[in-house]
C-alpha cells in the first residue's frame, strides 16, 4: 500500500466512520477498528478490518467481528464471509470504509438474542 493510498483511506474513514481508529504494524499490516452497538440486543461488537500491506489494495481487507452475531457466516480464519451485491472488489475505487459499512449492515441484520 502506498503512503498516498493510506492517507486517502484515513481521510475517508474520518469522514464516514469517525469513531473508528487506524492502526498499522509497519511493514506488515494496516487497518481500522471500532465498536458498534447492536440495534436489538445493545451488545457491543468490536470490528476490525485489516490487510497485509503487500496485498492492498489489490485484495479486499478481511473483516473480523467479536462476538459473532450468528454462527454461519464465518470463514475458517474467523473472517466475516459476505457477498457484495452486484460487483466485486475494485482496487481503484473500493475502500476500508465500504468494507466496514458492509460489516455494520451485517450486524444490524443479524444482531439478536439466542444465536
Amino acid at each position: 500500500m502506498t503512503s498516498l493510498r493510506w492517507q486517502a483511506e484515513v481521510y475517508k474513514m474520518r469522514e464516514c466512520l469517525p469513531t473508528f481508529r487506524a492502526f498499522t504494524k509497519p511493514g506488515v499490516e494496516a487497518g481500522f477498528y471500532g465498536r458498534v452497538c447492536g440495534p436489538r440486543t445493545r451488545r457491543i461488537y468490536e470490528i476490525v478490518a485489516r490487510t497485509p500491506l503487500r496485498d492492498y489494495p489489490q485484495h479486499e481487507p478481511g473483516v473480523y467481528i467479536d462476538p459473532h452475531p450468528e454462527s454461519h457466516h464465518w470463514i475458517r480464519d474467523n473472517r466475516l464471509c459476505y457477498q457484495r451485491n452486484g460487483h466485486h472488489w475494485n482496487p481503484a475505487t473500493n475502500t476500508f470504509a465500504e468494507v466496514l459499512a458492509i460489516a455494520i449492515r451485517y450486524i444490524n441484520e443479524f444482531d439478536r438474542e439466542g444465536d
